[in-house]
């Protein structure tokens, strides 16, 4: 394709905010951005009919690991901390340009397979640069940074003024960048010291940067600040000013009726991630309750090997599936579920009014979804028939900004038999003393 902008024909796209499948004759694509209304020049235009699909915007992910592609399967059956001591801290400490290279590539892949084109990213701990130019190779958005973890957790730990020195370093780097946001990733509070934070709370206040960390998602967290600080895990980030910037915080399970009150007031973004938090026993989020509170939750598939894929139609269904269980019909709605997966993934940025809808002059960050036999009919409940029918292979084209990621079925930046080729040889001496 020699030209960037395109004209869709026979358009029937759907409305986040009203849930319904509206239809246009020609919507237009140009310099990045959507447009109702016909351009002077169009001979310059590549065309798609879309009489055979259903136009979405594509997903934004409030909370990913990139990195940790290639250990998924080899931590299984594991609460949290003995995963991450077990498994993936050891795996991140001793991760390799190349080999951190190809985990994001391989995130990456499944990323736009499934029709994610934003996420936000928690890096590692060194060659963050890595991650910064893969997320950039890809033509997707990425909000990523380095690890701090200052207080030794599973015999990891990061070095402030190594960190202070590296974060500052990548800061820089990644002005170059069109698509690659800097974000502060303090790991988790079990893993933090006040000296660290203070130190985060630097460069947060220097660079106006949005900090993104997990906290929470089990008991054990809550214990560890109540037995050193008398604070659960919220009292405690909200005592140490980490909450007075913008902040996401990942999985928030297990929360007091005072942690609910602090996300509210502190306009704290929450990230749900029901699918690692099933998969290491963690719990179930009371992501009803947050949304009827008025606390701005978005979805991610948080990292490969605590759930073992990164989909965000997965992670919708299954978030919908436990709050129909808790819930029973007073459950949060499939509707409010797709928001969050698209607008409220967008708020979390500060990015509402650019991307996760299809309005007029927003970025063209879409997906079309093929009206298949195994697809529901997106008539009655457009949001409801996606979330429980709809799967990677059905979505057969994934714009970013305009750009192609996916067409016709196919990802067009990377050669997935030779990824998987590149996997097969990887894991021979993934766990050895080689990498």
């Amino acid at each position: 394709m020699k030209n960037k902008n395109f004209i869709l024909k026979n358009v029937k796209y759907f409305d986040v905010e009203t849930n319904r499948i509206l239809f246009t004759k020609k919507l237009f694509i140009k310099d990045g951005r959507i447009s109702f209304k016909s351009p002077s020049n169009i001979t310059l235009y590549n065309s798609i009919d879309c009489k055979d699909y259903t136009l979405f915007p594509s997903f934004i992910q409030s909370h990913t690991h990139i990195c940790q592609n290639l250990i998924k399967g080899y931590a299984e059956e594991m609460q949290l901390y003995e995963w991450l001591k077990k498994v993936v801290l050891p795996y991140e400490k001793n991760l390799k340009k190349e080999t951190l290279s190809l985990s994001c590539r391989l995130s990456l892949y499944e990323l736009i397979d499934s029709g994610t084109t934003t996420i936000v990213d928690m890096g590692t701990f060194e060659n963050q640069e890595i991650i910064f130019e893969e997320i950039e190779n890809s033509k997707i958005t990425g909000y990523s940074g380095n690890v701090l973890m200052d207080r030794s957790f599973g015999g990891v730990r990061t070095g402030l003024k190594h960190y202070e020195e590296y974060s500052r370093w990548l800061i820089e780097l990644v002005k170059k960048y069109k698509n690659t946001k800097y974000i502060l990733c303090p790991r988790f509070v079990p893993g933090l010291t006040e000296k660290g934070i203070k130190v985060l709370l630097k460069l947060r206040d220097e660079y106006s940067l949005i900090v993104h960390s997990h906290s929470s998602e089990t008991i054990s967290e809550n214990l560890f600040t109540q037995k050193e600080y008398n604070l659960s895990n919220i009292e405690f980030l909200e005592k140490n000013g980490i909450l007075d910037g913008k902040t996401i915080l990942a999985h928030c399970i297990h929360l007091s009726e005072n942690d609910r009150k602090i996300l509210k007031r502190k306009n704290v973004n929450v990230a749900h991630c029901p699918s690692a938090n099933g998969k290491l026993f963690s719990g179930i989020m009371d992501l009803t309750g947050l949304y009827r509170e008025g606390i701005n939750v978005g979805i991610g598939s948080d990292g490969p090997p605590c759930n073992n894929n990164t989909d965000q139609i997965f992670e919708m269904r299954l978030a919908k599936h436990f709050q129909n269980i808790i819930y029973g019909k007073n459950s949060i709605k499939a509707n409010e579920i797709f928001k969050m997966a698209t607008v409220n993934g967008a708020k979390t940025l500060g990015i509402e009014k650019e991307t996760g809808s299809i309005k007029e002059n927003f970025f063209a960050d879409f997906i079309l979804v093929e009206n298949d036999i195994n697809v529901s009919s997106f008539d009655k409940d457009p949001s409801s028939g996606f979330i429980f029918s709809v799967y990677p292979e059905n979505i057969k084209f994934v714009f970013s900004k305009g750009i192609p990621l996916k067409f016709n079925g196919k990802v067009l930046n990377y050669d997935k038999t030779e990824l998987v080729k590149e996997k097969k040889k990887i894991l021979k001496y993934l766990f050895s003393n080689r990498l």
